[in-house]
């Protein structure tokens, strides 16, 4: 299966030492909201927060760009509500007939 654009080239060497240095200090503050880890709440499942490397020109198309700490209860909500906003701007099949 190939990988999506944004997770080609060295996105996943790049994105692994965001999460190890945002792992190794506890006063690292996630670029999206500014609070630390242990300030966010738990995910929708219950388990604690934890760093993934965020993309920080989200609307850009830039799948190479800066990388940054980012929570990952941040990271997911806005993937998803940007996966939401492009949806919304498609016309539905019964709109195009």
């Amino acid at each position: 299966m190939a990988k999506a654009a944004h997770h080609m080239g060295t996105y996943h060497v790049r994105a692994r030492q965001i999460r190890e240095q945002a792992n190794a200090s506890p006063v690292t503050i996630c670029w999206r909201c500014g609070l630390r880890l242990d300030q966010h709440p738990p995910t929708k499942t219950g388990r604690p927060p934890r760093w993934t490397a965020g993309h920080v020109e989200d609307d850009n198309g830039n799948h190479t760009g800066h990388l940054a700490p980012e929570a990952n209860t941040c990271n997911f909500t806005e993937g998803a509500r940007k996966g939401n906003r492009l949806r919304a701007d498609v016309p539905r099949y019964s709109e195009v007939l």
